[in-house]
């Protein structure tokens, strides 16, 4: 019984032991882990100089950028959408926290766009249709968030961002084709992607790539075949298919290039 006992006990104290060893090991292990941040961040400050490490800091925590480029349009498949034009914009951006911005964009594409007769009266050939284009500036406007992909800093001077934001394509002014249709009011989406490569602290050369991704919205004259008369002119086709929907979603890709000057409040 004695022995018992004793293995017991034995067996209790090695059980303590491994748990206190279990629980200093993690503690050094936690130790060690908290240190290597700082001995790296040491060593970036210390042991390298600051003029050869590939980081800066973004200083300024407001930009303001100047924009000009080429709007791709889309006609979409009427044909009766954006044309490509020059476009150009201004934008204010306001860093919240770390590698997240607030952007403000506003801009014009000097577009154009065709213009379809729809009437029944019209032969099906699309020259007879089509009359000649009309110039259509549109206003671009956008909010939105953006994120630094190096965070508050740049590397090699370049910062690299990705961006979403919504805002609306509105043209300065409207015509209605004879068939109904007209390039109004539109809410847009606008992924962005791009970088800034900095001159300096404040000054900074950007290069972008962005989409304006808004919805069309056809008059039902396109979809009108009622041309029956057998004695009159061939039926035509109608301007889009039968069965098809009178809304498409189209893509507006936008390449800018701007220079941007930094500065804070």
């Amino acid at each position: 019984m004695t022995t018992g006992r004793t293995d017991a006990r034995t067996h209790g104290c090695t059980d303590v032991r491994q748990r206190a060893l279990t629980r200093w090991l993690v503690a050094v292990l936690w130790c060690v882990s908290a240190s290597v941040p700082a001995a790296a961040r040491a060593q970036e400050l210390v042991g390298n100089a600051p003029e050869r490490s590939p980081y800066r800091d973004i200083i300024n925590h407001q930009s303001i950028t100047l924009f000009g480029g080429r709007f791709a349009g889309n006609a979409g498949p009427a044909s009766v959408g954006a044309l490509p034009g020059f476009a150009y914009g201004l934008r204010l951006a306001i860093r919240l926290s770390g590698p997240v911005e607030f952007w403000t964009t506003v801009g014009e594409a000097a577009s154009s766009r065709h213009v379809i007769n729809a009437d029944t009266s019209v032969t099906h050939t699309d020259s007879a249709r089509r009359a000649p284009d009309i110039k259509l500036p549109l206003a671009l406007v956008d909010l939105a968030l953006a994120l630094n992909v190096t965070g508050d800093k740049t590397w090699h001077r370049l910062a690299p961002y990705a961006a979403l934001g919504a805002g609306f394509v509105l043209p300065t002014h409207s015509v209605t084709d004879p068939g109904g249709y007209q390039l109004a009011f539109n809410f847009a989406l606008v992924p962005t992607i791009g970088t800034r490569w900095f001159l300096s602290d404040d000054l900074a050369f950007r290069i972008e790539a962005r989409d304006y991704f808004f919805r069309y919205q056809y008059p039902l004259a396109y979809f009108d075949t009622l041309n029956l008369h057998f004695a009159g002119p061939p039926p035509r086709s109608s301007v889009l298919p039968l069965g098809s929907t009178d809304r498409r979603w189209s893509n507006h890709l936008t390449l800018w290039l701007g220079v941007s000057y930094g500065f804070t409040f």
